[in-house]
């Protein structure tokens, strides 16, 4: 395997701090597997095991401090998260954490089945009922934007990412995944919706990735990780998350869309519960825009951006085409 400007650095941080790697346990990446975003070893550090974790993340973040917050206020006695022991963060973007290694026995395996989808919805009230109400720190420039304008911004990135793929195919003389005479009318349609709904909604601080692969079961409960992502969100975003993480992009593609829809309606039909505990009001007007915004950006972020099979983009798209014409009607 080639030599990544991350392992390279991966070798001064154990020299600096004394880690004592004893194996890699995760690369991440960011759309594509050219671009390596973290690298997670489990060792030792002063004679105790432990994580390290180093990030080199294209969007800002301040997980060491984030974590570090949660762990300050967190009262719950089920949901907890690693101790961090040590850090440093070099820029808004680039940064490294060693962290308590934690007694995990298994993760939640996506997509998830009935039960394990109910067991996991109550961790997220556990969450929710010990997750910092707003961040110590100053709030990024985006997190200042209305709830509205907040998800517009984040999906005109996304629509720069499909448009540069889009331009690859085409140059290389290739036939394009969107074809615009379907796509764009659900976009403009999807943004009209996006704008009206949101207008008047609030931004909620959030882990921001919440999601079935960053919840682990111990002895005596369960472990919340990768706080990499803590951001300002507009309410009703992590609803529709879990949903997009455990199913939309989860589930099994070559699906027929009555069978796919079905593991569709099933999560919303707990989501539409746990909406209720939390005292979110108008519901059904705001889960139909929060999956407006999950289907346009899985289009272009998750599908057309990012590397996967043609054949798997197009019906992944056809199914999500499907969804969006009987929600948004």
């Amino acid at each position: 395997m080639k030599q990544t400007k991350l392992d390279i650095w991966a070798e001064e941080i154990f020299k600096k701090t004394g880690f004592i790697p004893k194996k890699e346990i995760k690369r991440g990446i960011y759309y594509s597997k050219n671009n390596i975003r973290d690298l997670i070893f489990e060792g030792e550090y002063k004679d105790k095991p432990a994580i390290l974790k180093i990030y080199d993340d294209p969007r800002i973040t301040d997980e060491p401090l984030a974590q570090i917050r949660f762990n300050k206020q967190n009262k719950s006695n089920i949901l907890k998260a690693a101790e961090v022991y040590d850090y440093q963060m070099e820029s808004p973007n680039r940064g490294w954490l060693i962290m308590e290694k934690l007694p995990l026995r298994e993760s939640f395996k996506r997509p998830l089945n009935p039960g394990q989808r109910e067991e996991f919805l109550n961790a997220y009230l556990e969450y929710r009922k010990n997750f910092p109400t707003k961040p110590e720190r100053k709030l990024e420039l985006a997190e200042n934007l209305p709830a509205n304008k907040f998800h517009i911004f984040r999906i005109a990135r996304w629509f720069q990412l499909a448009h540069n793929k889009e331009a690859e195919l085409s140059m290389a003389g290739k036939k394009p995944i969107i074809k615009p005479k379907e796509f764009i009318p659900r976009y403009i349609k999807a943004l009209d919706l996006i704008e009206k709904e949101f207008k008047n909604r609030k931004m909620i601080y959030c882990h921001g990735l919440f999601n079935p692969t960053k919840i682990f079961k111990g002895e005596n409960g369960y472990y919340l990780i990768d706080f990499g992502h803590n951001k300002m969100y507009p309410e009703g975003y992590e609803l529709s998350f879990i949903l997009w993480s455990d199913w939309l992009m989860e589930a099994n593609w070559k699906m027929n869309f009555v069978s796919w829809e079905k593991g569709v309606n099933e999560w919303l039909a707990l989501i539409r519960k746990t909406a209720q505990k939390l005292k979110i009001k108008n519901f059904n007007s705001l889960i139909k825009a929060c999956l407006a915004e999950r289907i346009m950006g899985s289009i272009l972020a998750d599908i057309c951006a990012a590397e996967r099979p043609r054949k798997e983009k197009e019906t992944r798209i056809k199914l999500l085409y499907q969804l969006f014409d009987k929600v948004v009607k």
